[in-house]
């Protein structure tokens, strides 16, 4: 059988393609290496108090709990609620109060509980009293993060003195994971649930109990 000559000239095309896979451009081929995994240690080896702190004075240029700090100062909660052992923390996000990008948002506290019919300003605006109770509500008793949360809600309870808040009486909270290979923190996400908060940044592991970051207010109630 005689090969025509477009075959022939095919053939060794084929041939010099195969050859210099071997080595392009001067590059061998790329060997086999194990790939080493780590996984980023969320312990940061201090109290809840302390972390926040830290994130929220000073001259850091990333004081994001500074408007949270702020709170807490003004409502005179006691902050040794925040180095106590064996509860979750909600940490809240300086957006969660206010976005000044968006000045009207409904969804930070001083957008939310507008002060006559206006947008706050400040804590001062409010009583200490009602500052005071938003922020044990954000303490929840006993952890939950990772190890011990999934895709179905469980209902927690939080410092929030029973029949503080005539919304939610029995001053409780869902917690969940998101179903979705981003495992969120979700807040309060039943049916009819006057608002659903996502996590910001969730499992992060205190010497006293995980905190979960929220930039948006959170709230318990039914549409």
């Amino acid at each position: 059988m005689k090969y025509q000559p477009i075959y022939i000239i095919l053939f060794i095309g084929i041939l010099l393609a195969v050859t210099s896979c071997k080595k392009l451009a001067g590059l061998g081929l790329q060997q086999n290496s194990d790939h080493v995994t780590s996984v980023l240690d969320p312990h940061i080896n201090k109290t809840a108090w302390q972390y926040l702190k830290e994130r929220s004075i000073g001259n850091q240029p990333d004081t994001i709990f500074k408007r949270m700090y702020d709170a807490i100062i003004y409502s005179g909660i006691d902050t040794n609620e925040y180095i106590q052992p064996g509860r979750t923390f909600l940490f809240l996000h300086n957006d969660a109060v206010f976005r000044s990008a968006q000045a009207t948002a409904t969804d930070c506290y001083w957008g939310r509980y507008k002060v006559n019919n206006a947008v706050a300003k400040s804590w001062s605006q409010y009583t200490p009293q009602q500052v005071k109770n938003w922020l044990l509500y954000l303490i929840v008793k006993d952890q939950y993060s990772y190890d011990n949360l999934g895709s179905e809600n469980v209902e927690v309870n939080t410092l929030l003195p029973e029949g503080a808040d005539a919304v939610n009486p029995r001053s409780i909270m869902t917690i969940k994971l998101s179903n979705d290979r981003d495992s969120k923190v979700r807040l309060n996400d039943f049916i009819n649930s006057v608002r659903v908060t996502v996590g910001r940044t969730s499992g992060i592991l205190s010497d006293n109990g995980p905190i979960h970051v929220m930039d948006r207010v959170v709230e318990y109630g039914v549409k």
